[in-house]
């Protein structure tokens, strides 16, 4: 599969990020780091989302979430997402992925 989908939640609307624990295997293993920014991990993710410059990030692996998150709120509010809307996370590239929203 070169996507998933998740469901968004209040907390990812309230705390600007995405949990990714539901596709955590979609990922790259190597590209899950530590807790804080001194473990990062080996491999970093490009993510587009159409909203600014591609994100270099790794993912929090205490967390599951995207370690950098100053673009998510953005796009939340570029595409009036609330809870119960879903996110489509698609790999276009060996460590590419874009997210957007799903189309209803």
């Amino acid at each position: 599969m070169d996507y998933v989908e998740i469901e968004l939640t209040q907390g990812n609307i309230n705390n600007n990020h995405l949990y990714l624990s539901s596709v955590i295997e979609f990922f790259p293993k190597d590209s899950i780091g530590g807790s804080n920014e001194s473990s990062l991990a080996h491999r970093l993710l490009e993510v587009h989302s159409g909203i600014a410059s591609p994100v270099r990030t790794d993912i929090a692996g205490d967390k599951k979430i995207f370690r950098r998150r100053s673009w998510v709120g953005e796009f939340f509010e570029v595409h009036g997402l609330v809870a119960g809307d879903w996110v489509v996370i698609e790999k276009t590239g060996a460590d590419r992925y874009h997210v957007y929203p799903k189309r209803k």
